[in-house]
Order: structure tokens, then sequence, then C-alpha cells
């Protein structure tokens, strides 16, 4: 029976649950989970195996390792450890050590991007299962302008992964394939998560969402700048917007800019500090999602903002920047592209929506409907079943 691993540092919601943590569970484990999920709904097996970064643990130096259930998937999460350096050796450790004793020809594997800490497991999979069975899921493209130790470290890691594993690989954009040169490559931008009941249509108070990794490339000064000449041009629509900020990165340039703005009467909420359960809490409140990565960033050809499916898959509107794979993704019935990275477009755009929030739900409803289409977990398995060379079950479950 043909089996697949799926190796990535990702946490889930049951390994906090067991340790007591509250370590993100960010768009990495989201995808991470997705992928596995789909291959299982249309292949025999799949398996998570993870040995979490658990370097934001000030107090506790080690976390065992367990197998479980997690989100209905079956995990093996290995050992960590919280020291910075030392918990990359551990892992390799981890990593080759699981390889050894549970990954048997047959199986195929799966390396989410191209940490240092696969190569001796990458090395060892290569002899065991062959290169084909050997796959990356490159996730961010290596970037040159980062000059610093971690920076190297990545591009060495990705020379040497490129050497071991197959040729072939998934990628989270088109654009990233083109510009890395991976002639046979399977877009995956993102994977759209189980959708519950529909969400109330937008309310007389349109509330926007700003998360994710913030920092400059990822648009924190150009949503400051928008606040900022909302609050100056628009000052009657304090009263009918709510902005909230999640994700991690720029705290104290957010909380000033929350205090500036409360003089003016607008509500920028900083939640930084949020679990799993209140992130879905402030997703299920939420209409507008925004991703506000800089076209003229590297990251626009390294990475696609895979944030903008979960966004869509909850049914909240999706404002965006155009970058990478957006385009070929949504267009203007299915989301709100902005023209430009501009402090003065983004901020009329906010306008826009709050002055006539009827006009956009129905665009927010195709957002939807186009993510969980394209991006569904069966769809994305049925695609990845075809790439990996996995056998399918006569009936799926």
């Amino acid at each position: 029976m043909s089996r697949h691993f799926f190796f990535a540092p990702v946490v889930l919601s049951r390994y906090n649950r067991s340790n007591g943590t509250r370590f993100p569970v960010n768009a990495a484990s989201n995808k991470v989970m997705g992928m596995a999920a789909g291959v299982r709904s249309q292949a025999r097996a799949s398996f998570i195996v993870s040995s979490p970064i658990v370097t934001a643990s000030e107090r506790r130096r080690y976390f065992g390792g367990f197998v479980c259930r997690d989100q209905q998937l079956a995990c093996a999460y290995l050992p960590a450890i919280s020291v910075r350096g030392l918990n990359r050796v551990f892992a390799a450790l981890a990593y080759l050590g699981f390889a050894l004793r549970h990954i048997r020809r047959g199986d195929g594997v799966v390396f989410y991007n191209y940490f240092p800490e696969y190569v001796p497991v990458a090395a060892f999979l290569r002899w065991r299962l062959g290169r084909d069975r050997v796959v990356m899921d490159i996730e961010d493209g290596p970037r040159s302008d980062e000059k610093n130790l971690r920076g190297y470290m990545n591009r060495f890691s990705l020379r040497l992964m490129s050497r071991v594993c197959s040729p072939r690989a998934i990628v989270v954009s088109r654009t990233l394939a083109d510009v890395m040169k991976i002639d046979d490559a399977c877009v995956v931008n993102g994977v759209s998560p189980d959708i519950g009941p529909g969400r109330p249509a937008f309310g007389t108070r349109v509330s926007f969402l700003y998360g994710g990794s913030i920092n400059t490339d990822t648009g924190l000064d150009l949503f400051a700048s928008a606040l900022r000449t909302l609050a100056r041009t628009r000052p009657e629509l304090a009263a009918r917007t709510h902005f909230v900020v999640t994700g991690f990165g720029g705290g104290e340039q957010l909380a000033a800019l929350a205090r500036e703005l409360a003089q003016t009467g607008f509500t920028l909420d900083v939640r930084q500090d949020t679990g799993p359960d209140e992130y879905k809490q402030i997703l299920a409140r939420t209409d507008v999602g925004l991703s506000l990565k800089l076209p003229d960033s590297e990251l626009n050809a390294t990475t696609f903002p895979s944030k903008v499916i979960e966004l869509a898959s909850h049914g909240l509107l999706v404002l965006t920047t155009d970058i990478s794979d957006i385009s070929l993704l949504f267009d203007r019935d299915t989301a709100v592209i902005l023209p430009d990275a501009e402090a003065a477009t983004l901020a009329n755009q906010f306008a826009a929506i709050a002055d006539d929030p009827a006009r956009y739900a129905p665009i927010a409803a195709a957002g939807q409907r186009r993510i969980v289409e394209q991006c569904s977990r069966r769809s994305v398995g049925q695609r990845l079943v075809e790439f990996l060379g996995v056998t399918p079950e006569l009936s799926t479950r």
C-alpha cells in the first residue's frame, strides 16, 4: 500500500491542547493540513510528520513526541527543543530517525519548503525511495536581498535539496515556478478549509481585518498611511468602520497608530496575542480581509499571499494588491484588486466599501464560491494524486 508523508514543522490544535501551549496554527499549518487531507480523500494514506518550531517557549526546553489524530489527520509529532540554533540540529536527527524506522520502499515524501534540517533525511530518502518519490513543496522562493545568516543558510539548503529531490515540485504560484524555472510543477496557491454555515451579510459597520506577517513588505506602512488619509478626508466614516489587526510584527507602530486614530474617532483594534479559537471568532465577525504585500517587493516573485485563500473561503471580501498569481485566481467580480499600492487608493477603497457595503457583498460571496471550487481539499487532492502518482482508492471518504 502506497503512503505519503508530509514533512513540515507545523502545529495543529491537538499539539497545543496536549502541551498547554498557544503556538500559532498559521497559514503553513493550514496548507499542509489541507494537502494531507486532500490526498487522504483521494488515496490510501497520508501522514503529517512534524518536529515543531518551539523556540517561542521561554521556560520549557524540551517537548516530547507523540502520535495522534489531529484535525482528523494522522500526525507524528517528533520531539523538539526550544534552544535556538540547536533546535535545527535536533530536528534533523528527529526527522532522520523517523524515516529510518517508518518509511519503506514504495512510500512518497513531500517536504514543505527546504529547511536545512531536511537535508540529511532527504539524502537518505533519495537512496531508499528514489529521487522521483521525494518532492519539495516550495512555499517561499529564495530571496537575494536576505543578506543575513538565515538567508545564506536557506539558499544553500535549497541548492542541496534541489540536488537530492525530484526536479518536479509543488509550488505556491505559477509566478514562482517561472522564476525558479521549474518546468514540471503542480501549483497549489492554498487549500480552502472546510466551510461552515453561511455568514451574515455586511452590517452597517464594516469590519476590516489585517493579519499574517506584518512588516513594510507586507503593507504595514501602506495600511497606516491609508488609515491616516481616511481619518483626515472622511471623518464621518469613523462610526461605520472598524479595523482589526492580528498576526505578528509591527506591534509598537500599530499601538501608536491605534492611539493616534482614537483621537479622530476611528477604531483600530490590535489583537496580536490571540489563540486559534479566538482568531476563528474574529474571522466570523469580519467583513473584509486585507492582503497588502507590495508589488515592488521581492516577495512578489518569491511567494503567494495564501492568506487570501483563508479569507475568501470564510466568506470575507478579499481586498488585495495585485501580486503573484492574484489576477489568475481572482477578478473584479470575485475580489477587490487594487490598481496600485498607494495610500490614497487604499483609503478610497475603504471609503467605497463603507459607503455601499451592499454592492460588495455579492463580490465576497462570488469570491468564496471561486475559492471553494478551485482550492477545496478534494480539488487540490485530485491534482496532487495525479502529480505525485498516488494510487486512488475505489471509494473516497
